[in-house]
């Protein structure tokens, strides 16, 4: 019986520890799927550790085996993507980045390691069946699964029970941890009059009936609250957050006009307040699926007016996006923009969008002083990531308004981004751009 098979295999978080060997490599799965108890009980074990591999990216949660500068030789951290916590480890030199396309993510942290000595998730409860369901996200863990010598699943008995790539029956599991605890949350950003007005620029892009890829942060906030307006919307997206959940509620998405999954949303992470995850709790309407399916170019061009909308760091004037990080200064990573870019542009009717607010702030190492810089460039910074090659920026938006860059020229393109540039910044860069590129602006 399930149940029996399941005591058999309950054992604790420090006990499953105690397992781990210096040299192993351990996968620490993702977002919400954050085992936070095991990680925890990894970390209390770090003395008697040398050279142990982490593989982990987008932790919900601080992480002390990250930041206690007396890990440094307990455990070495990579990760597909970045937030915060992983770029003060970076600056630690506890964590390094592995660059992928996050459809392929699985295939790419295969090569980075052959096999994973022990492989940790976070699960909902087992149901009467035998059936675990990952906690909130399909990812690349089902993916993962032939490489890992030993399974591990922490049950977190108030996680999410999800629908789609993301089953675990009790037989494939090694070991059970308990937890009490709740499901990871991302905090939701509040808009500011910049992400509303970049808010209302894109809205204007997006049609009744499209189908939108959209994520996290203020201006996709301001955006939902913006697209409220629109009728029959469809969601296929990589990140399901707090905005997709405003616009199913509201009845601006219905997903009633998709190809593929009509009447459910379908995405691979969910990620954000506990409202959400309450929302998709044992609910048919969302479907979960791998990485490799919902950025897959073709599944993405399937449906007519599919829109993807991302962000950028910083542009240059020729439209080359670098959306990982501010010149050497790593950040997050590429996650699924050029994935879901190209694919909304084979999509009839489709549309890749850039989003990026005009300007940042910046200090001044020398003096300490805070200076207001420009995200349209004349060139990108010396090291700097180009995530989005020029030849494949389709519109890209700013509080100041959105251009096409298809079909337009080096010089036309250089005209375009200026238009919806800062207004402060623009006389720089149309002195710049002719300096620099030898070529002669547009008057118009």
């Amino acid at each position: 019986m399930p149940q029996e098979e399941y005591r058999r295999k309950r054992t604790t978080a420090d006990e499953e520890a105690a397992r781990i060997r210096s040299g192993d490599t351990v996968y620490l799965a993702c977002g919400c799927l954050l085992p936070v108890d095991f990680a925890a009980a990894l970390y209390r074990a770090a003395p008697r550790l040398r050279n142990v591999k982490v593989l982990n990216y987008l932790p919900l949660e601080p992480l002390a085996l990250l930041s206690d500068p007396d890990c440094g030789e307990a455990f070495d951290v990579c990760s597909i993507f970045y937030n915060k916590f992983q770029q003060s480890a970076q600056a630690l030199g506890r964590c390094s980045f592995l660059p992928t396309h996050l459809r392929n993510a699985a295939r790419d942290l295969g090569c980075a390691a052959e096999s994973y000595d022990c492989m940790v998730l976070t699960v909902s409860p087992m149901d009467r069946h035998g059936y675990f369901s990952l906690a909130g996200s399909a990812g690349i863990e089902l993916a993962m699964l032939p490489r890992a010598r030993r399974l591990v699943v922490e049950v977190a008995s108030h996680a999410p029970r999800i629908f789609g790539d993301t089953m675990l029956h009790i037989s494939q599991v090694d070991a059970v941890l308990e937890s009490d605890r709740y499901p990871c949350v991302l905090p939701s950003e509040i808009p500011d009059e910049a992400d509303r007005q970049l808010g209302q620029v894109v809205a204007g892009l997006v049609e009744d009936g499209d189908t939108i890829q959209l994520g996290f942060g203020g201006t996709i906030n301001a955006l939902a609250s913006e697209l409220k307006g629109k009728r029959h919307l469809g969601i296929h997206t990589e990140a399901l957050s707090d905005a997709g959940m405003e616009l199913l509620r509201s009845g601006a998405a219905d997903n009633s006009r998709k190809t593929l999954h009509p009447g459910r949303t379908v995405t691979c992470f969910t990620m954000g307040s506990q409202a959400l995850y309450d929302f998709i709790d044992d609910n048919p309407a969302f479907l979960h699926k791998t990485l490799s399916y919902t950025n897959n170019p073709s599944v993405l061009a399937a449906h007519p007016g599919m829109t993807s909308i991302n962000a950028a760091l910083q542009i240059d004037l020729t439209g080359q996006c670098a959306s990982e990080g501010l010149g050497t200064r790593h950040i997050s990573g590429s996650g699924g923009q050029v994935d879901t870019s190209v694919g909304a542009q084979m999509a009839p009717g489709g549309k890749s969008i850039i989003t990026l607010r005009s300007t940042y702030q910046s200090r001044d190492p020398n003096t300490g002083e805070t200076r207001i810089q420009s995200r349209i460039l004349p060139v990108l910074p010396q090291g700097a990531a180009v995530t989005l090659t020029r030849t494949n920026t389709h519109f890209v938006a700013t509080e100041y308004g959105a251009v096409c860059l298809r079909g337009l020229t080096i010089p036309q393109r250089a005209r375009a981004l200026i238009r919806i540039a800062h207004p402060d910044f623009r006389p720089w860069l149309e002195d710049a751009f002719e300096r620099q590129y030898h070529q002669r602006l547009p008057r118009s």
